[in-house]
């Protein structure tokens, strides 16, 4: 039976290593995650390391000959031979030279003394001393020899060293360990004694201390090693924090390596301000074709819970846990495929993930997804399905509509003047009525909903330069609909959220969500061209291209009134360039609009000698012929614009080193921005830096949250983050973001890296604005982190050993999509 590895994790018990350095991470890999390359060897630092000499042939090296060379032999009565100055001696990949050597031909010893080299291709073994062997054993015995592992940068020192077993055990006495550069030991290993079966994973030694320069900083009674890429059983490194909400927070992850294929981390993760947490992951992959992870933690009692503590309102008792799984299965060579992504915390349990930053889990807009999906897939078809649920994280979301289950069947086919296809979808929509959150916000309307929708797509024209294609659908859908009384007479419900949800299918006294079956039948006419002009521009030694490619596109969808219906997946999309080139002008399929409308667009690009894109410029508007009448909810007002917002994006690279980019949109009635974003970027060698910034007309309005007004703000935020080399081996890192309107920092971190051949430094500070999704009002959060890495030997604290531009809140976005680059 085959054996299939998971991603390697390796124990603290001691990261000495005979492959290139392995550093022990508490990380949450997937199952086909591989060890991460480290690349260690790629650096200048280690252009000492020799290359791993493998024999020419796959014939033992033993049963090759030996070739001996010395500038003089002397054969002694009883069979002795005695080589003197210079000697040489070849088998295959070994090296062998010294001062002296004596052979005793009938016990096959060898003495060697003075100026000894031994290279097998694996390892060089040198020293000044003796070496005695023998040639039918091959036990050998070294006084004071330096070693160096060949591909790796681990080399070191023992007073004594035995090989046994035609060199696969060796024993050391008196050993240093290090992977410090000649010259550069940073860090070095001490130990009594270190054992080495080549044949094992791992190697053990006794007695052992880690020293910094001249001076111990720690002792081993114990420890184990790997010698080989593979798990084994151990204490990881652990990781430290220091936060304000959870004080000091501590890590220590402890690894159990069940099976090659199934494997589990324990860790315990102690927090000053809140308790002891305990965390557990099982991974397991009994073939490629199945694989998943089990996760759980659970903080018995968090310290910060009371009555009267606002963030935790909702629970009873300081009991906080989170579970989560993920599993993947794949049969028929891949085409039947199954997956689930459940995720769940406490119910009630608003603030878990801002509290504690769980690496597991699907969160939109404050909602936590747990999905289940199957399918199965051919060339021309599909047919897929997915039952996908809700928990929310806000006492203020109203609960959405669960997928109980979707069904979706899709076919495609190409003929020669043609392409055709048909899209179809079955979905229950419902929701959990038996949920702590369900009962508090009231009984919802609940739908069943088919829609088919056949297309033909026909090329028209298609020729270099230019096209024209037109394309027709037909649109289908039937909803099975229960509305309950409280969307009848929504202010006999008592629930804010419900009753603000249930007015705006309101027309008056009434509401008209229709009870029953509601059909909707529409047909949509597509027609869309373009044409693709260039020129050569002086530009890149001449040999630079410009193009302009106008085109347009005309839709039609004739109106039909869908206030009957209610919104369970759909909602507005903001306009863009590419939007504006859709046949949707609101997401999902509750809401298809009617459309009478022509688009417009330019696009100039600028290529240059080698073909790379450096300059993209992307501007569209869309005319309305008619007014679209078709609404999101009853109680919107109809559009009355005969135009759209005026789309505008633009990417550069200036040069080499500097990049653009700009987007906005422009309401050309109202003669005001409603959006923009933009940011210029300098990266150089070891140095990035960017300015951005970015703006929305009332970006935070949020219907969620009804009782809070002071969220209706304009988004006006501006950005600074770098990352700058300031000596050889150091590094700057940081990033700042500022809300202009409301005159806030929101982010703000500083970082400083030192990073030598053989060891490193990371510190950093942190403060942002910590999210509450109860009171709505954000906590100022302090975070210093702190990483100290020997390189070969494991890291300690926060963080891995890259250093990124993001921050808490932000990520870094290179936001520069050009061909070419």
């Amino acid at each position: 039976m085959t054996k299939w590895t998971l991603g390697y994790r390796y124990p603290i018990a001691l990261t000495i290593s005979l492959a290139p350095a392995l550093t022990p991470m508490m990380v949450q890999a997937a199952p086909f995650e591989a060890p991460p390359a480290t690349g260690i060897l790629d650096s200048l630092c280690y252009d000492y390391v020799p290359k791993i000499e493998k024999p020419a042939s796959d014939q033992d090296a033993n049963a090759q000959p030996v070739e001996v060379d010395a500038d003089r032999l002397e054969a002694k009565q009883g069979g002795t031979a005695v080589y003197e100055g210079d000697v040489k001696v070849r088998q295959g990949v070994r090296k062998f030279d010294s001062d002296y050597a004596q052979l005793d031909q009938k016990s096959r010893d060898v003495i060697a003394i003075g100026n000894i080299y031994y290279n097998d291709g694996q390892v060089t073994v040198t020293s000044d001393k003796t070496l005695k062997s023998n040639l039918d054993t091959k036990n050998s015995e070294l006084e004071e020899g330096k070693y160096q592992v060949h591909g790796s940068p681990v080399r070191g020192f023992a007073k004594r060293v035995v090989m046994t077993n035609n060199n696969q055990n060796i024993t050391m006495e008196g050993a240093q360990y290090t992977t410090c550069p000649p010259g550069q030991e940073v860090w070095t290993l001490k130990a009594g004694s270190i054992d080495i079966d080549q044949k094992e994973v791992f190697g053990e030694a006794w007695n052992a201390s880690l020293w910094l320069y001249d001076y111990p900083v720690f002792y081993f009674p114990y420890i184990n090693f790997p010698i080989k890429d593979e798990r084994k059983t151990g204490l990881l490194y652990p990781g430290y924090k220091q936060s304000s909400s959870n004080g000091m927070d501590i890590t220590q992850p402890f690894y159990w390596n069940i099976a090659p294929n199934y494997d589990a981390t324990i860790t315990s993760r102690f927090m000053d301000k809140r308790g002891l947490m305990e965390q557990v992951e099982f991974r397991y992959m009994p073939d490629p074709s199945h694989t998943g992870t089990l996760y759980f933690e659970n903080l018995a009692d968090d310290k910060q819970y009371s009555p009267s503590n606002p963030s935790l309102a909702g629970l009873s008792d300081g009991h906080r846990y989170l579970m989560n799984v993920r599993h993947g299965s794949a049969l028929m060579d891949g085409s039947l495929r199954f997956g689930i992504d459940y995720t769940q915390v406490r119910d009630k349990d608003y603030n878990y993930f801002n509290d504690f930053s769980p690496q597991v889990g699907t969160q939109v807009d404050s909602q936590l997804q747990q999905s289940f999906t199957a399918g199965y897939y051919q060339p021309n078809w599909n047919l897929t399905s997915e039952v996908r649920r809700y928990q929310i994280l806000s006492p203020y979301v109203l609960l959405p509509h669960e997928m109980l289950p979707r069904i979706d069947y899709n076919y495609y086919q190409q003929g020669k003047w043609f392409d055709l296809a048909w899209n179809s979808e079955l979905t229950k929509f419902g929701y959990d009525s038996g949920s702590a959150t369900a009962q508090q916000a009231g009984e919802r309307y609940t739908a069943t909903r088919l829609h088919l929708a056949p297309t033909l797509t026909v090329p028209l024209v298609d020729a270099p330069g230019y096209y024209l294609t037109s394309q027709y659908k037909l649109m289908f859908t039937s909803y099975n609909q229960e509305v309950p009384d409280t969307y009848k007479h929504p202010s006999l419900s008592g629930n804010t959220a419900l009753d603000r949800n249930a007015q705006l299918y309101m027309q008056g006294n009434e509401s008209v969500l229709k009870d029953g079956t509601v059909t909707r039948t529409l047909p949509s006419f597509r027609l869309k061209g373009g044409v693709n002009f260039d020129r050569p521009l002086d530009w890149y030694d001449g040999k630079g291209t410009q193009t302009l490619e106008p085109e347009f596109q005309y839709l039609y969808i004739p109106y039909q009134n869908q206030d009957e219906i209610g919104i369970y997946d759909s909602t507005t999309t903001r306009q863009d360039y590419y939007s504006l080139f859709s046949d949707r002008r609101f997401a999902g399929l509750d809401r298809i609009s009617d459309a009478n409308r022509v688009t417009v667009g330019l696009t100039s690009r600028v290529y240059d000698n080698v073909g790379d894109e450096r300059l993209r410029l992307a501007m569209a508007q869309a005319f309305e012929m008619t007014p679209p009448k078709v609404r999101l909810y009853p109680s919107n007002p109809e559009s009355t614009n005969a135009r759209s917002l005026l789309s505008f994006e633009g990417d550069a690279r200036i040069t080499d080193e500097w990049f653009a980019h700009a987007g906005t949109q422009y309401d050309t009635s109202e003669g005001e921005f409603t959006a923009g974003n933009g940011a210029v970027e300098y990266r150089t060698g070891k140095l990035t830096t960017q300015v951005n910034y970015r703006y929305i007309k009332d970006g935070n309005l949020d219907y969620r949250y009804p009782t809070n007004t002071a969220l209706a703000e304009d988004l006006s935020q501006a950005g600074l983050v770098m990352m700058a080399p300031i000596a050889d081996q150091w590094q700057m890192y940081g990033g700042y973001y500022r809300d202009i309107k409301q005159d806030v920092n929101i982010d703000r971190k500083i970082g400083v890296k030192y990073d030598s051949c053989c060891w490193s430094i990371n510190m950093s500070l942190e403060w942002h604005n910590q999210p509450d999704n109860v009171t709505l009002k954000p906590i100022s959060e302090k975070v210093i982190g702190l990483q100290f890495e020997m390189k070969g030997l494991g890291s300690v604290g926060t963080g891995g050993r890259s250093v990124t531009l993001d921050t808490e809140l932000l990520p870094y976005v290179r936001p520069f999509n050009l061909k070419g680059q």
